[in-house]
C-alpha cells in the first residue's frame, strides 16, 4: 500500500517588493521592438551563414580563377572569422548574388539591418530619456531612500541626486550604482529594510487562480510596520564584557561549562569563547579542558545541574573558610569550566532594557545605565526616522556603541568591519488575502515534487553518514552520554557528505528521463515522480519531513517556478511571527504539531550567534539549550543513541527516555554556529536540495571561450531550474569589451551577442561559481562575500549603458539565468511576489 502521504500547509509567507517596477513608456517599448528585430536579423543571418560558406566554395566553377581568388575567398574569410567584408570588395561581386542565392538574402538581410542600425540611436535617445524619468520617480520614493540609508550614506546620496533627474558627469558615473539598488528594489524579494515587506496569510483551499506574474497587489504600504532590533552582535559583545568583571558575574547564576565527561579520574569539559571582532557575525572559539575529578568538582558539577549562585555553591563545599571556597569557584571560573548565566534571555525582545534592568541596582553601574538606555531609545525611533535623518542617527549609534563597549571593558577592534547598529523588516502586522495565488493543481504539484526532493537531498545523505560513524564509534544501540564530543563528527560529516550510492538507480532513471527530453525544457515524466514516494527506502522515509518551496508565478500561461527548496517546520516564517497578529503563531505551532505527529517530543533548539534573523519565537512546549535559566530543557539532559529500532541517531531524554524532535529554525547557517550543538542544529537536517544533475548540458564557442547552457527543467508546470548560460572569466571580458567598443549605446554589441548565445531578452546576472577549498565554513563565507544577483534587461537602453560596467564585478565569469517571471516590459508598474508554501510528510511508525 502507498505509504507516502503530503499535505501542505494551509498558509503561506508572502515576500514582495514595497516598489513597483515601472510599466513601459512608449518610447522604451518601440526601442526594445527596434533591438528585438536587429537581434532577429542577427540570428538569421548566423544562421545563413553556413549554407552561404558552402554557396561559396560550390560556385568555383561559375568564375575566374583571379575573381575567385581576388573575390570570393577574401569574402569567405571575412564571413568565417565574423568580420565585415570591405566595401571595396562587395562592390565588385558581379553577378555572385544572382548565381548563388544565399549571398543575396545575406546582402539582403545586411542591408536591412544598416537601415535599422542607422535609426536606432534617435530611438535609442528618446527611449534613454524615458527610463531616465522613471528611474528618477523611482529614486524619489520614500520607501526606496529609507532602505538605501540603512545601507550606505553614499549610495543615500547618489540616489537622491539621481531623484533629481540631473545627468550631469557625476550623475552618470554613480547611474550603475544607483539602478542595481533600484533593480534590487523593485525585482527581488529578500527581506531588508524596505526594499522588501513579509506578510502572513490562509491559502484559500479551493480558490482558483487569477491573474499574471505581478497582478497580486495584497501588502497596502498603510499596513506595514517597521520592525527595528539593535543588533545582537553587539548586544553579545557587550554582554560578554560586562560579565568579565567578577563583581558584575557574581551577582549571576552559574554553571557548568558542559556536561562532564568522566574517564580514569579526570573530567573533560567543553568550552566556549565569543569573539567580538565587528562586523555582522560572532566568532565562537571552542576548546576542551581536562582535569582531575576530585570532590569538590563532582560536587559542584552536581549542584549546577540547575544554576546555581556562587554564595550557595561556596557554602556546598563545605570548607573551614570561605575565602578558600571562593577562590577554587574563582579558579574554575577563570578556566572557563563554571561560567555565569546569560544576564537576560537570549531570545528577549528588548535586550537593552534587561541589560539596564539587571545593572540598575547597582549605584556604580549608573553611567553604564544611561548609555544601555540612551541607545536603546534612539534605536527605537530609527523605525520612523525620515530618510535624511537616518544616516546621522545611524552614525551617531556605531559612535555611542564605541563608547559603550570602550568603557565596558572590550573596546571594537582596531580595523574592524563598520558596525552594523541594528537591523529592519518590513512587515504586515495583520493577515494578507493570498486569493489566487495558488491553486490545487499547484499544491498537487508541489506534493508531488517532495518526493523529487528527498531524493536529491544531502540531509538524507548526513542522517547515514552520521549514523555509520556513530555505530563504528559507540556500537549498534550504542548511547553517547555527551552529545557534544560528537558534535565535531557531525560537522566534518557535514563537509563529507555526498549523494549516497544506494539511490543511485532510482535517481538514474529521472536523469535518463531529463537527459533524453531532446531540444527544449527537460520536462521530467510525470508518472515517474507521481509514485517517485512509495519507491524510496524506508530509513530515509522513516521520520517526518517538512520542505519549504519559494514560489513565484512564472507567466501567464501558468508556469510556477520554484525558486529554492530548503527546510520547513516554520523556519522562513517564524522569523517574523512575533510581529504578526497572533493567529499566524498559533497556526504555524498548530501545523509543525500535526506534521511531527501524534505523541511526538518536540523541542527548538534556538541559538542566537549574534545573527538577527535567528530571533524567532518558541513554538512548541520545549527549548533546549545550554543555559537553564533560560530554556526548559538543558542540553546535560540528552543522549545521543543509536535507536535500533530506525537505525537512525536520535537525541534522547534521560529522564523519560523519549527520543526528541529537534528543530532549529534559525537562519545562520549552522556552520557558523559551534560544533558543539552541530547534534542538535542536524537533528531535521533536511533541505540541501540540488537538481543540478537532472540537468543536460551543451556547449558552443564564443569570443573568448566556450559557453556552457542548460535548459529549463520542469515537473509539469513547475519550473525547478531556470534556463542558464555559464560565461567563463574570457567570454565576460570579450562582452564587456565589445560593449564598451560601441559609442553610445551598444545596440550592434547587444544584438549580436543575444543572438549568438540565444539569450532571451530579460536575465538576471550571477557570478560564476567560486571554485571550493574544502572547508564548509570558508566556502561558505566566500559566497556570501559575492555579489549579488541582479535584473538585466537586454531590451533597456539604461540597463545597455550600465551594462559594461556590472559586467565588471565578474572577472571570474559569470552565469546569466533567464528572467522568469520578467519584470520588465509590462504594460503596468508590478511587484515581484514570491510565496514560501511549506509541504509536510508525514513519517513511518518505527
Amino acid at each position: 500500500m502507498p505509504h507516502y502521504t503530503v499535505c501542505s500547509a494551509p498558509y503561506a509567507l508572502v515576500r514582495a517588493t514595497v516598489l513597483r517596477h515601472p510599466a513601459e513608456s512608449p518610447s522604451a517599448a518601440a526601442f526594445r521592438s527596434e533591438l528585438a528585430r536587429l537581434a532577429a536579423l542577427d540570428a538569421e543571418t548566423a544562421a545563413l551563414l553556413p549554407q552561404l560558406r558552402d554557396g561559396l566554395y560550390a560556385g568555383r566553377s561559375g568564375h575566374s580563377l583571379d575573381f575567385h581568388r581576388e573575390v570570393v575567398l577574401p569574402l569567405r574569410r571575412a564571413l568565417h572569422n565574423g568580420r565585415e567584408p570591405r566595401p571595396a570588395l562587395l562592390a565588385r561581386l558581379g553577378d555572385l548574388p544572382e548565381r548563388i542565392p544565399p549571398l543575396a538574402r545575406w546582402l539582403s538581410l545586411r542591408d536591412r539591418r544598416a537601415a535599422l542600425l542607422s535609426g536606432l540611436p534617435a530611438v535609442a535617445e528618446a527611449a534613454l530619456n524615458a527610463e531616465h524619468d522613471a528611474l528618477a520617480a523611482l529614486c524619489r520614493e520614500p520607501a526606496l531612500l529609507r532602505a538605501v540609508a540603512l545601507t550606505s550614506p553614499d549610495l543615500l546620496r547618489a540616489v537622491e541626486r539621481a531623484g533629481t533627474g540631473r545627468q550631469d558627469r557625476k550623475a552618470r558615473k554613480e547611474e550603475p550604482g544607483v539602478l542595481r539598488h533600484v533593480l534590487r528594489a523593485s525585482t527581488k524579494t529578500s527581506p531588508l529594510s524596505w526594499f522588501t515587506a513579509v506578510g502572513w496569510g490562509r491559502l484559500p483551499g479551493d480558490a482558483p487562480r487569477h491573474g499574471g506574474p505581478g497582478a497580486w497587489a495584497g501588502l497596502p504600504a498603510d499596513a506595514l510596520t517597521s520592525v527595528v532590533k539593535v543588533n545582537r552582535t553587539l548586544v553579545s559583545a557587550l554582554s560578554e564584557a560586562l560579565l568579565d568583571d567578577p563583581h558584575r558575574r557574581g551577582s549571576l547564576p552559574h554553571r557548568m561549562a558542559s556536561s562532564a565527561q568522566v574517564a580514569d579520574g579526570r573530567a573533560t569539559y567543553a568550552g566556549s569563547r565569543v569573539v567580538f571582532a565587528g562586523g555582522r557575525y560572532l566568532v565562537t572559539t571552542e576548546d576542551e579542558v581536562g582535569l582531575v575529578f576530585s570532590g569538590p568538582l563532582r560536587l559542584i558539577d552536581a549542584r549546577c545541574e540547575k544554576p546555581t549562585g556562587l554564595e550557595e555553591l561556596a557554602a556546598a563545599l563545605n570548607t573551614p573558610s570561605a575565602a578558600a571556597a571562593m577562590a577554587f569557584l574563582g579558579r574554575l571560573t577563570e578556566a572557563g569550566l563554571l561560567v555565569p548565566t546569560e544576564p537576560v534571555d537570549p531570545q528577549d525582545e528588548d535586550p537593552l532594557t534587561r541589560l539596564a534592568q539587571w545593572l540598575r541596582d547597582d549605584p556604580d553601574q549608573a553611567a553604564l545605565v544611561r548609555q544601555i538606555d540612551d541607545i536603546a531609545a534612539r534605536t527605537r525611533t530609527f523605525a520612523t526616522a525620515e530618510p535624511a535623518r537616518r544616516p546621522a542617527l545611524l552614525a551617531d549609534l556605531s559612535q555611542r556603541w564605541h563608547t559603550l563597549l570602550a568603557e565596558a571593558g572590550r573596546p571594537v577592534p582596531t580595523g574592524a568591519a563598520p558596525l552594523n547598529v541594528l537591523s529592519e523588516d518590513v512587515v504586515a502586522a495583520e493577515p494578507v488575502r493570498l486569493d489566487g495565488l495558488l491553486d490545487r493543481a499547484d499544491q498537487q504539484a508541489l506534493g508531488e515534487l517532495t518526493a523529487l526532493a528527498e531524493l536529491f537531498d544531502l540531509g538524507h545523505q548526513l542522517r547515514r553518514l552520521v549514523r555509520d560513524r556513530f555505530v563504528a564509534r559507540y556500537g549498534s544501540g550504542g548511547v553517547c552520554r555527551h552529545p557534544w564530543e560528537f558534535g565535531a563528527e557531525v560537522a566534518e560529516a557535514w563537509e563529507q557528505v555526498t549523494l549516497d550510492e544506494q539511490l543511485a538507480p532510482l535517481r538514474q532513471d529521472l536523469i535518463d528521463a531529463a537527459h533524453g527530453a531532446g531540444s527544449g525544457d527537460a520536462v521530467l515524466p510525470a508518472d515517474l515522480v507521481r509514485g517517485l514516494g512509495d519507491r524510496l527506502p524506508r530509513w530515509m522515509v522513516q521520520r517526518p519531513l517538512s520542505y519549504s518551496y519559494f514560489l513565484q508565478r512564472g507567466t501567464a500561461d501558468g508556469l510556477l517556478c520554484v525558486n529554492h527548496v530548503y527546510g520547513g517546520w516554520g523556519r522562513f516564517t517564524s522569523r517574523f511571527l512575533g510581529s504578526m497578529a497572533p493567529e499566524a503563531g498559533a497556526e504555524v505551532a498548530r501545523q509543525i504539531r500535526r506534521g511531527l505527529g501524534e505523541g511526538a517530543r518536540a523541542v527548538q533548539v534556538r541559538p542566537v550567534g549574534g545573527f538577527n534573523a535567528n530571533l524567532h519565537p518558541l513554538l512548541v512546549p520545549d527549548e533546549i539549550g545550554p543555559d537553564r535559566r533560560w530554556t526548559s530543557i538543558g542540553e546535560p539532559e540528552v543522549d545521543l543513541v543509536h535507536d535500533e529500532a530506525s537505525d537512525q541517531v536520535r537525541l534522547r531524554l534521560r529522564a523519560t527516555g523519549e527520543l526528541l524532535e529537534v528543530l532549529y529554525g534559525g537562519f545562520l547557517a549552522p556552520i557558523m554556529l559551534p560544533r558543539r550543538i552541530a547534534p542538535l542544529l542536524s537533528d531535521h537536517p533536511n533541505g540541501v536540495v540540488d537538481f543540478a544533475s537532472l540537468l543536460p548540458r551543451s556547449s558552443s564557442e564564443a569570443p573568448g571561450g566556450r559557453v556552457v547552457r542548460t535548459p529549463r527543467l520542469r515537473h509539469r508546470h513547475l519550473v525547478l531550474q531556470r534556463r542558464r548560460w555559464h560565461l567563463p572569466a574570457g567570454v565576460v571580458r570579450a562582452l564587456r569589451a565589445d560593449l564598451a567598443a560601441e559609442q553610445g549605446i551598444p545596440v550592434a554589441a547587444t544584438a549580436r551577442w543575444r543572438a549568438l548565445l540565444e539569450l532571451p531578452e530579460q536575465l538576471f546576472l550571477h557570478p560564476a561559481p567560486a571554485p571550493l577549498d574544502g572547508n564548509a565554513t570558508e566556502d561558505f563565507l566566500t559566497r556570501l562575500g559575492r555579489p549579488k544577483p541582479q535584473f538585466v534587461d537586454l531590451g533597456s537602453a539604461l540597463h545597455l549603458r550600465s551594462l559594461a560596467k556590472w559586467l565588471s564585478r565578474h572577472p571570474g565569469g559569470a552565469v546569466l539565468e533567464e528572467a522568469l517571471p520578467a519584470p520588465g516590459g509590462r504594460e503596468v508598474a508590478a511587484r515581484a511576489v514570491e510565496l514560501v508554501v511549506e509541504t509536510y510528510r508525514e513519517g513511518l511508525p518505527s
